[in-house]
């Protein structure tokens, strides 16, 4: 029993950190189960804002948050397919960016963390990754891939590294930390979930006319873990994973022959809880583990709601008048929210968590992908075709939802300090942070500033924002990376020349990394110049033996630009040319 207590609780706490206010993705996390903490608007009688965007987008693209920020894509036919990316102000809708990379863009989004926004690029039969910086919406970084972006969400590991399928690329660099080749039925990519607290990746595997299973894959290696034996149903799968808020995988077989299957992960393999069949689409899950469904198997998203037992895989009921299902999340308070994902037809539902009430309902033409994302204070965005982009906030007076941000995530130990700024919903009163490594190593200010990290390694952090209706956790692991200013020396006997390397990476966001080589004891300099000349900083300014030494460089407080790094050893002056892109 008590084992089992520790255990609820536990994933309690998991709960917590994990749902967050930020919907990130498709569906709004890594699980992609359309559940959040948040309270959304219980009427739409005034909107919070009203915006016209200056391109009429033939439909209504994914919508993600991050704080107080969310980014959409405008696509248009005409005079060709083309399209872009913005990035809006969530508070009054303000425009704070536009992207588009080229005159025959087709800019799609895939995900918004603190780190990036992160676009895809449809162009051409491979796909193009791109990580936009926030601030100014620059690439950072770009990596080709396969991928239909319309409504398909990347994942992100714990350190913020964007999961494509297959593959983990580097948060800062976009280079595959690890690349994982099982074979899938039909592509492009899209599917699979993470889960961050057993450390694992699932999608399906198979060939057309073999087997599908669910495949197992370490987030650290991306080493294949298990499979499941093969489910039946059509030759093809293009139905997603959902994982649930008991980590429950959710996974329904194409066809008409298709089941619903629930698994659990055991650790060395998966065991079945129950399947339902004929199958239907998981959309969402509420907090009471009910499964809010489309009832239609042939990959389409327009099947009408309905509600299945979670712990059983039974059929509860319908909603009716029959709506059609595309996009579905559920609220704090139990609030069903629906996009029907229609054409000229396209409606905004909110119904009780029973289905048989709609507490009210929106016509937006042309929500093909908008989805049904709930952001910071509970603020619900709608688009369709048109100009037109519109958020509804509600006026309701709750527990916190804990968040935050910081001036920068990647810092030299000693030198550098990190600032947090609290970004929580509902009107915190009192803050209680915890900053693993860090001096202090606690604060109870709202906003605390410049911790200093003295030893090098990777920190989570904890806030805790409290008022009088309850108090609310998030745990961000893995979250401050704190490095050391300069390397250990590589083997001395084999210096025989004075060399500057390039930094790594190069463009940056906001730290890179020089290495320089010395062949005999000398006094070093290693300075930093703005393209005007202007001294920056000195990395570096003290005698040095023999060796190979590398100095990272962390520009979190300088905007986007040019910058020269020149070195100076006895007679020996070499500079080289660094891109900071934010």
């Amino acid at each position: 029993m008590q084992k089992l207590i520790l255990t609820l609780i536990i994933t309690l706490l998991l709960n917590i950190s994990l749902l967050s206010q930020n919907w990130y993705t498709f569906a709004g996390s890594n699980w992609k189960n359309g559940l959040t903490e948040m309270t959304g608007p219980v009427s739409i009688s005034t909107p919070y804002w009203t915006v016209n965007s200056s391109t009429s987008s033939v439909w209504g693209n994914a919508i993600y948050t991050f704080g107080d920020k969310f980014a959409t894509a405008r696509t248009v036919f005409t005079p060709a397919y083309r399209g872009k990316i913005e990035l809006r102000d969530l508070t009054n809708g303000n425009l704070i960016w536009e992207k588009t990379i080229g005159d025959t863009s087709v800019m799609y989004l895939v995900g918004f963390t603190e780190d990036a926004v992160y676009a895809a690029d449809y162009r051409s039969t491979y796909s193009v990754l791109y990580a936009l910086t926030v601030d100014s919406g620059n690439v950072m970084w770009s990596y080709s891939t396969y991928m239909f972006p319309g409504n398909t969400g990347i994942c992100f590991a714990n350190d913020g590294d964007p999961i494509i399928m297959g593959k983990r690329l580097d948060r800062l660099t976009g280079i595959p930390k690890w690349t994982n080749n099982y074979y899938v039925p039909v592509g492009p990519e899209g599917g699979y979930v993470i889960n961050n607290d057993n450390n694992t990746y699932y999608h399906w595997t198979g060939l057309i006319g073999a087997p599908i299973k669910l495949i197992a894959i370490d987030l650290t290696t991306g080493v294949t873990k298990y499979e499941s034996d093969g489910l039946p149903g059509d030759a093809d799968q293009e139905n997603d994973l959902v994982i649930g808020p008991d980590g429950t995988i959710y996974i329904t077989r194409d066809g008409n022959s298709g089941s619903l299957w629930a698994f659990t992960d055991t650790g060395t393999g998966f065991a079945e809880k129950w399947h339902l069949t004929p199958g239907v689409l998981v959309k969402s899950i509420g907090p009471d583990n009910v499964l809010y469904c489309a009832d239609r198997n042939n990959g389409l998203p327009d099947g009408p709601l309905m509600r299945v037992d979670g712990n059983l895989g039974t059929v509860i009921g319908y909603v009716t008048p029959s709506t059609p299902a595309a996009y579905v999340s559920v609220g704090y308070d139990s609030t069903v929210y629906v996009a029907t994902g229609e054409a000229s037809g396209g409606r905004y539902f909110a119904y009780t968590h029973d289905l048989q009430t709609i507490k009210w309902q929106l016509n937006v033409p042309y929500n093909y992908y908008s989805g049904c994302p709930i952001g910071k204070e509970g603020v619900f965005i709608t688009a369709g075709s048109g100009t037109q982009i519109t958020a509804y906030k509600p006026n309701i007076e709750r527990k916190p939802v804990a968040d935050f941000r910081s001036s920068g995530r990647d810092i030299t130990a000693t030198i550098q300090t990190v600032s947090y700024f609290d970004q929580s919903s509902y009107a915190p009163t009192s803050w209680q942070w915890t900053f693993e490594g860090g001096t202090p190593n606690s604060s109870t200010s709202q906003n605390p500033a410049d911790i200093l990290y003295t030893t090098p390694g990777t920190y989570s952090v904890q806030l805790i924002a409290t008022n009088s209706f309850g108090a609310d956790t998030i745990v961000r692991t893995k979250y401050v990376h704190v490095g050391e200013l300069v390397g250990l020396e590589d083997d001395k006997t084999i210096v025989s020349e004075y060399k500057l390397e390039q930094n790594y990476p190069n463009p940056f966001n906001p730290s890179t990394r020089i290495k320089y080589s010395i062949p005999s004891t000398e006094f070093v300099s290693l300075i930093v110049y703005d393209i005007l000349g202007n001294e920056i900083t000195t990395l570096l300014s003290e005698e040095k033996s023999v060796g190979t030494y590398e100095v990272n460089w962390n520009a979190v407080d300088l905007p986007s630009g040019i910058y020269f790094c020149k070195l100076s050893a006895g007679n020996f002056i070499q500079t080289r040319k660094m891109i900071l892109l934010k």
